[in-house]
């Protein structure tokens, strides 16, 4: 499940942040920082959409993200500031998530196109969001910088609409498979 966060999640977001990695490739700034209540207050006043995610078998918290720069003249978004729970990292939880995230960009929001932006150190959400069947389109060189301070490239993937009837159709088939 995915809901607006709220200020009252800060407990359940720290509770959820349970590898010390977890925002190993995010940029330098407080989006780094585990969540606390600057942390989250930040976000909720950044501009972004933030989003909590929620297990839908318990109602526990076990993550977040953010739908950002969002163009209504081009009607495209990018998703990020994503991490989730290492207990649930490679369940069903996470397919079914972007499910819900992408029917809500392209449902609700109208999108055409939604980016993804991916340190190119992190090859475990690469490879998610390839498997997703997103389209890497290149790299951003210098991009941001890291937590430590140095600098990171990032790659771009997207689902543009022509792509999403597709694209929903693998997840679905991925969340099926391992319902098995």
């Amino acid at each position: 499940m995915l809901r607006p966060t709220v200020m009252a999640d800060i407990q359940g977001l720290a509770l959820a942040h349970d590898d010390p990695d977890t925002m190993k490739f995010f940029p330098y700034g407080i989006e780094s920082k585990p969540p606390n209540r600057e942390s989250v207050e930040n976000a909720l006043c950044s501009g972004r959409q933030v989003l909590t995610q929620l297990d839908a078998r318990n109602g526990h918290i076990i993550g977040t993200t953010s739908i950002y720069n969002m163009d209504k003249t081009h009607r495209r978004v990018t998703v990020g500031y994503t991490w989730i729970s290492e207990v649930v990292r490679g369940s069903v939880i996470n397919l079914e998530s972007k499910l819900l995230l992408l029917d809500h960009i392209f449902g609700t929001l109208g999108a055409t196109r939604t980016e993804f932006n991916v340190d190119n150190l992190n090859v475990r959400s690469q490879r998610a969001i390839l498997a997703l069947g997103a389209t890497e389109e290149g790299h951003l060189r210098k991009h941001a910088r890291r937590r430590d301070g140095s600098w990171r490239t990032t790659v771009v993937f997207s689902v543009i609409e022509d792509d999403w009837p597709a694209v929903r159709a693998n997840i679905e088939n991925r969340i099926s498979q391992r319902r098995i």
